[in-house]
């Protein structure tokens, strides 16, 4: 995203203003990269034929730790961006470019050409050589004081990561456990990691979206949250990533590769190096998935649901090592019912279908698993509530006796006029783009009366004019259809 130095917000006057400072010069051109999960901006500045990015965040003990580590491991010769010019105040500081492309750009390009090729992989390899060589020959000289809030990767944290996934994930997953039986287990889990295995420098969130690649070499951002830890957690967070869908056969290589790399430094014990490899790996996809689950489900951002199949495909994975978790047997037991389940499996239609749906806001919007994030909703609590009359209280919008009301005491079909032109140029546009699904949902208080006609009527609408598969879902009532249109122009 470019932008002229007039529209700056006030963070990027304050970046501008201190590049100027530092350069003594004004840039040719700014342009605002995108924000990750974080509330850091990012603004690549150009001048003459070099550039450089300008970063800013009011966060100040969380740069001064990136600043920290940022500063050492280029002592130490490892790869990490060129640190420029921090401002006094430490809320600006300036990195080395190093470009656009990512590791993870490059794993869903090879995801759309069906492989991934020989190049990608062999950067993998070269990342993890990288990624031991950071983890172990930094530890020895890291203050790990000045770590961002959290020093060290122990019991208390890995408890953390495993009640993030109960709580923001399986809570709401309609996976059924018993709770202290599966606290047991957490505590023995993180309590068996804790003491056992060597700890180094932990990256903490190394996955392939914070490696750069620049002259064919990977490159390391986003480290401020590192901490002392377990060095088979980095691994596992790039291995088991969601959206790479890396191979079994590639994560083995991959793992092999490691486990040589690691051995240059210190002695390994490969066996108990590997069963911890997968204890942390699930550790890993689990407080992925709680994270999912928070942005996804809980705050219903559909970038997040769209990866939760992803995560759980990982989960089978997982389970097959099913020799490492048998004997936490409620743990194994959630673990087998989020393999199996079918719950977050994306819906694809063969030909374009527009779901209607009749809900209650009491029980929260529609659920859509079509990866679109949802589609129309439609609020009928302004409509004349038949439901708070004694005679309409068992039967529903379908009945004759709540339609004629809603004639008589509504303006009801003036409303359903009204939606269907707000409606119509997105039908006829989906159709001629060939888009795959478009919902329309109608809520009401109890999604028994107003919602339920509404969704009715719009079927007869689509039916009289559409040749469109439809499916309609009376969520509440409990009622689901499925018609294939035979309507002709």
């Amino acid at each position: 995203m470019s932008n002229t130095l007039s529209e700056l917000d006030e963070k990027g006057k304050k970046t501008l203003d201190s590049f100027v400072l530092f350069s003594g010069e004004r840039p040719d051109g700014i342009e605002r990269l995108a924000q990750a999960g974080s509330d850091r901006s990012y603004y690549r500045f150009r001048y003459g034929n070099k550039s450089m990015i300008g970063v800013f965040s009011n966060n100040v003990e969380e740069n001064n730790t990136f600043i920290y580590f940022t500063q050492l491991f280029k002592s130490l010769d490892i790869k990490v961006p060129e640190l420029f010019y921090v401002t006094e105040d430490k809320t600006v500081y300036f990195l080395e470019d190093l470009g656009d492309m990512s590791l993870f750009d490059m794993v869903q390009k090879d995801i759309k050409n069906g492989e991934l090729t020989d190049t990608t992989k062999t950067l993998y390899k070269k990342t993890i050589t990288e990624l031991a060589k950071m983890q172990i020959t930094s530890a020895v000289y890291i203050d790990f004081d000045k770590c961002y809030q959290i020093s060290e990767f122990n019991e208390e944290s890995i408890l953390f990561d495993l009640n993030y996934f109960k709580f923001y994930f399986l809570k709401v997953s309609g996976i059924k456990f018993d709770e202290r039986k599966l606290q047991n287990d957490f505590n023995n889990i993180a309590l068996n990691l804790a003491k056992s295995g060597d700890k180094f420098f932990m990256f903490r969130d190394f996955q392939a979206r914070n490696i750069m690649i620049k002259d064919g070499e990977p490159y390391f951002i986003d480290y401020q949250g590192g901490r002392k830890g377990a060095i088979q957690y980095d691994l596992a967070s790039l291995l088991f990533q969601a959206k790479a869908r890396l191979s079994e056969d590639v994560k083995e290589e991959l793992l092999e590769h490691y486990i040589e790399q690691v051995q240059s430094y210190i002695p390994v014990e490969k066996d108990e190096f590997v069963n911890q490899f997968y204890f942390y790996s699930l550790i890993r996809i689990l407080q992925t998935l709680g994270a999912y689950g928070f942005r996804g489900l809980i705050e219903k951002k559909s970038h997040f649901i769209e990866s939760i199949p992803f995560a759980i495909k990982n989960v089978s994975t997982i389970l097959e090592k099913n020799e490492l978790f048998i004997n936490y047997q409620e743990l194994h037991e959630v673990l087998s019912q989020l393999a199996t389940t079918d719950r977050f499996n994306p819906v694809v239609f063969p030909e374009f279908t527009i779901t209607v749906t009749s809900f209650s806001y009491k029980k929260s919007y529609p659920e859509d698993k079509t990866g679109n994030g949802g589609g129309f909703v439609f609020d009928c609590r302004g409509i004349e509530n038949p439901g708070r009359y004694s005679q309409y209280k068992s039967i529903t919008g379908k009945d004759k006796a709540v339609i004629e009301f809603f004639k008589q005491h509504s303006d009801i079909d003036k409303y359903m006029l009204n939606v269907i032109k707000t409606v119509k140029p997105t039908i006829d546009n989906y159709i001629e783009r060939d888009f795959n699904s478009l919902s329309i949902s109608f809520g009401c208080t109890g999604g028994q009366h107003r919602s339920v006609y509404c969704a009715e009527q719009m079927i007869v609408f689509l039916q009289n004019n559409y040749n469109v598969k439809v499916r309609l879902i009376h969520r509440e009532l409990r009622i689901e259809t499925q018609t294939s249109n035979s309507h002709s122009e």
